[in-house]
């Protein structure tokens, strides 16, 4: 796919975003629940355009398909959700089956703490399975990007939290932080972007 047409692609999904953001009062959003209402956000053919990507992480092929949809009906472009669950999970079988967990207590191919699988998912236990999860992580990344306006944003508040992200500023990110966003950004290929 040309660049042009890609950044076409995010234009479209950028412009929409604040349009909602703005029809809505520019409030914040609630953390989607299970069972929210996650329609394709795309027109025209767009959410073809946001469903490719080149250059998929290892170890994702069997996610690929679920990754795809989940991003296109939740209007987060592929590559970002994609690198973002090799981030949290590198595709790793015992991460994703719970088998191992974080030190901290995360769980599951998009790292969720048990509250925040709850709230986005409906239960703690939905983590562990990726059908579930990765929808879950795609909506809850796009609430995130219409909170704070912008994908760095909306990574470091899904890494960092959003009250931080918003009170703070990127800025003041710690450096675990700041590392996640921008290897997000760069193996997604959208480093330096402002979609």
């Amino acid at each position: 796919m040309s660049k042009p047409a890609l950044i076409i692609a995010f234009a479209a999904t950028a412009a929409y975003l604040l349009m909602r953001q703005q029809d809505s009062g520019g409030d914040d959003e609630a953390v989607p629940t299970a069972g929210d209402d996650n329609s394709n956000i795309f027109a025209d053919g767009a959410d073809t355009l946001m469903g490719m990507i080149t250059d998929w992480p290892s170890g994702s092929d069997p996610y690929q398909q679920t990754i795809t949809d989940a991003a296109n009906q939740n209007g987060v472009p592929v590559s970002i959700l994609a690198w973002l669950l090799w981030k949290e999970s590198r595709y790793n079988p015992a991460i994703i089956d719970g088998t191992t967990r974080s030190r901290v207590g995360a769980m599951g191919i998009a790292q969720f703490m048990p509250a925040t699988a709850t709230q986005v998912l409906g239960s703690a236990d939905a983590a562990l399975d990726p059908s579930q999860a990765i929808p879950g992580a795609a909506s809850y990344l796009a609430s995130l990007y219409r909170q704070t306006g912008s994908w760095e944003a909306a990574l470091a508040a899904y890494n960092w939290g959003v009250g931080n992200v918003q009170r703070k500023g990127l800025g003041a990110a710690p450096a675990e932080t700041i590392d996640y966003y921008t290897t997000i950004m760069s193996k997604a290929g959208m480093a330096g972007s402002t979609v």
